[in-house]
Parts: C-alpha cells; structure tokens; sequence
C-alpha cells in the first residue's frame, strides 16, 4: 500500500509525468458557459473541473470574515500556489461581481491549456456572495491524463488554499487518478547502463562482487547481502544533514512506519556526493538481466511486457526511482512486502525460489494472488560507518515469507535474518519477501539508506498499487 502526504516529492511528480493513465478520473458534467462563466472571460467549455466549498471561517482565522475578504484572499493564495508550481505560469486576473478571478496557463499540458480558479455564481448567497469557489481546466491536449496531474499539482501546494477552502473535492480525484494507474513497466535496464553510467564504470565490481556464487545464492535462497560495495563518504553525510526537505510519507497510522524519505534525480545525488551509488545501483538490472539464470525462479508463464523482453527481462523505474530514507532514534519500519499480495484463486501460484510450492503457512493451503506492482528484486545500498547491532534499525528479512498475504503473520511463526545497515553493505532480495526496520535505538545516530527496485514486467494481471491520503498531522483521512 502506497500514500500521498505532504511529503510528496517533485521527483515522484516527474516519474507520474510519464504515465499513461489508462483509467478514467472521474469526468465531470458540463456546465454551460453561461451557467458558471461571466463576463465573456471563456470561449470553450472546460473539460474537467472542481468543487471548493468556501470554509464559514478560515482554519486558523478567530475573526469572522466577509465573502469579498475570503474572495480575495482565496485569489492571493492561488496566485501564491501558481508562483510555487513549475507547471502552472500566471496569466490573467480580472475582477467578477466584487470577487477575485485567477488564471493560469499550462503549457506543459497543451498550448492553450488554461486552468481558471472563481466564485461559482450559480452558488450565491441572497447577498449574491458565492459558498463555493470553482476551478476549470480548459483545451488540455490529453484530458484525463492531464488533469490527473493537475490535481497532484495542486495537492502538493494545498496548503496554499486549504485554510480557506475545503479540498474534499481535490483529495477525491488525486485518489482516484493514483489508484487508477497501471503499474510501473520501467526503462530499458540498457537505456540507464549507458556508457556514463554503465558497466564501463562498474563493471569491474559487479563481476567480482556479484558473482556467479553470489547470484546463486540470491536465486536458490531469495537473497544475497555482499560487503563494502561503495561506501558513502562523511562529506556525504555532512552534505545531507539539515540539507533535505524529507516528510513523513508512507503511514497508515504512525505505528506503521516512521522514516523520511526522498526521490533522488542523477542531480540530486551529485549535489550529496551520492553519484556513484546512485549510477551503481542503476546498472543491476543489466548486471542480473546478463547473468541471472531466470528459469531457476520458476519459468514464468506470461508475456514480457516491454520495455522487458523474454530474453533481457528486468528493467529499471521510470523518472527518480533511487529512493533515499533516513530512519532517526526510535523509527522504524513495521514488517511489508515491497511487492504485495493479493488473494487470487487461479491467477498465479506462490513458489519459492526455488521453484518449489510454499503456502501460507503449515495449516493453510496453497493460495494463488495477484501482485500490485511488478517489483522483482529490492535493492538496498547502506551508507552506515560504524554502526554496530546496539544501533538497531537492522533490516529483518524474514525467510520462507514469499506468500504471506498479511505482513504481520510472520511474527513468531517465520525465522528470519537481521542485516546490519553497515557502510558500503548491499542488500539483494526478492521483492514478495516480508521485512521489516527495527527500531533504532541509539541516540543522535540516523541511519541511512538507498533503494532502488527492478521491476520485472509481465501480462500477469497485476492490479496497481493502492492509495490512501495521510493528513498533515500524520493520520489516514477518511473518505
């Protein structure tokens, strides 16, 4: 399960820029122009639109306001989102009955793309004062597609308008275009082993530490972990400490998960110091599609889907896929599979490894599921120096753990294999398998890690992660 907070990163924004959204948000009913237009400020009618009630008084403002004060007020916090937005460039203001009108353009999104932000007549009060504010997306080239992002856009500046306004609205669509896309089939693993970046620069190290034993290892077993493959330098360290705006993101509740984490582009991992386990990390799915033996997994039964191919199957994430998290004293990271389950009967069979059939557990019989994404292996780069296991926050791989439907199961009944995040250390292992982050315990200590997941994907029926929105505060709204 995935979520969106305020946390969100622009690099998670740039990956989703390159989706192709194949599900439908939800097309909203045309209003005529004269219905919800004045003054002859539009000339199309818009496509897509949303629904700003008008808050009786603004979170945070003790004193009763007048609709024209709320009127203004909701124009300068537009115009604060628009000036905060790469995407969205101020174009217009104009005055409709007393209330502040607020437009944009959008060029990324079309041409003539243009988003308007009003009062909504049709809503007025009998002083004529407008409850609900109304923003139109109008002459977008790829509608659906394109107001998806809109809302991700607006979501990620809501705090802008949301003392306002109510986001009701807003939240719903960012919902229901993050639940709607399909999932991540990736880059070709060649395209970002280029020559820069590729196996002219690392392919020394991949052969010598990731070996033929070593890959056996992570086949027949689901896991490898190999020492001292690049080690994060103290400058590093220095570079990040205080340096990164990271949020909470990821939580259910803040008893599930409590690390910060960001999306690393190639420039922010050379501004770290950070460039070269970032380009190492991106040249595995080459490394493994060149020398994994992958009938040994269990010869799967669907078509690649590309950029994948039969031959050369795995491929790397779209956009900033190198994730960075930092856990501090006392985070920590409930057990999750990177690549989760669902109950499917006659989709797939669960197989270890090895190929063998596995269940549940001992008193459950075999049950197919779908997964939510096409993660295949999870890689881990640790950037610890001198951390010792009364640190904590070791990563808790739990063995046997491929077909666990619900995470938590594998308490006590699973053995398992605690990794300590130590420098340099990199961790290989099957993305279904369950694990965990134990609590760090040292004080002023925070550990440190780069992840990236290889994707391997295929015509099996994969569903799509699932959102939920994390309030502010850190809890799951109720929609």
């Amino acid at each position: 399960m995935m979520t969106a907070t305020t946390g969100t990163y622009h690099g998670i924004l740039t990956a989703l820029l390159l989706i192709l959204a194949t599900s439908v948000i939800r097309v909203v009913e045309s209003f005529s122009v004269s219905t919800d237009f004045q003054n002859g400020v539009h000339t199309s009618h818009p496509q897509h639109h949303l629904i700003f009630p008008i808050r009786p008084n603004p979170i945070g403002d003790n004193m009763a306001r007048s609709e024209i004060d709320i009127g203004h007020s909701l124009s300068s916090a537009f115009g604060a989102l628009v000036g905060s937005s790469e995407f969205m460039i101020k174009s217009s203001g104009a005055s409709t009955s007393g209330h502040q009108l607020s437009s944009c353009r959008m060029p990324d999104f079309g041409e003539s793309a243009t988003v308007t932000f009003s009062p909504r007549p049709s809503t007025c009060d009998g002083n004529g004062n407008p409850t609900e504010y109304i923003l139109f997306a109008l002459d977008f080239d790829r509608p659906t597609e394109d107001f998806g992002m809109l809302c991700l856009e607006l979501y990620r500046h809501r705090a802008y308008i949301r003392r306002v306004v109510c986001i009701k609205d807003l939240e719903s669509n960012v919902l229901d275009f993050l639940n709607g896309q399909p999932p991540d089939s990736g880059i070709d693993a060649e395209f970002t082993s280029s020559e820069a970046i590729g196996d002219e620069k690392f392919g020394s190290t991949l052969k010598q530490q990731l070996d033929s034993d070593a890959l056996a290892k992570l086949q027949k077993d689901g896991f490898v972990v190999i020492d001292n493959v690049i080690k994060t330098s103290q400058s590093s360290h220095e570079k990040l400490d205080g340096k990164t705006n990271r949020g909470k993101r990821n939580a259910n509740a803040r008893d599930y998960r409590t690390d910060k984490v960001a999306f690393l582009s190639r420039e922010n991992a050379e501004e770290y110091g950070l460039e070269d386990q970032h380009d190492f990390l991106l040249t595995l799915a080459s490394h493994l599609n060149g020398n994994l033996d992958f009938s040994l997994r269990g010869l799967s039964p669907h078509k690649a889907i590309f950029p994948g191919t039969i031959e050369r199957p795995l491929t790397n994430p779209k956009g900033c896929g190198v994730q960075f998290a930092e856990y501090g004293e006392n985070d920590y990271y409930r057990p999750h599979s990177d690549n989760s389950k669902i109950n499917m009967r006659g989709v797939f069979d669960c197989r270890r490894s090895n190929g063998e059939p596995t269940t549940t557990d001992s008193n459950e019989t075999l049950l197919p599921y779908r997964q939510l994404n096409w993660r295949y292996i999870t890689a881990i780069l640790y950037m610890n120096e001198g951390w010792e296991k009364g640190d904590g926050g070791q990563l808790r791989l739990y063995l046997d753990s491929l077909c666990v439907i619900h995470p938590d199961a594998v308490i006590g009944r699973h053995e398992f294999i605690d990794i300590n995040p130590s420098n340099g250390k990199l961790l290989l292992f099957d993305s279904r398998m369950i694990h965990s982050v134990e609590k760090v315990l040292s004080e002023g200590k925070i550990r440190r890690a780069l992840t990236l997941w290889i994707i391997r994907p295929e015509e099996n029926g994969v569903t799509g992660e699932d959102y939920v929105l994390i309030d502010d505060d850190g809890g799951r709204k109720e929609q």
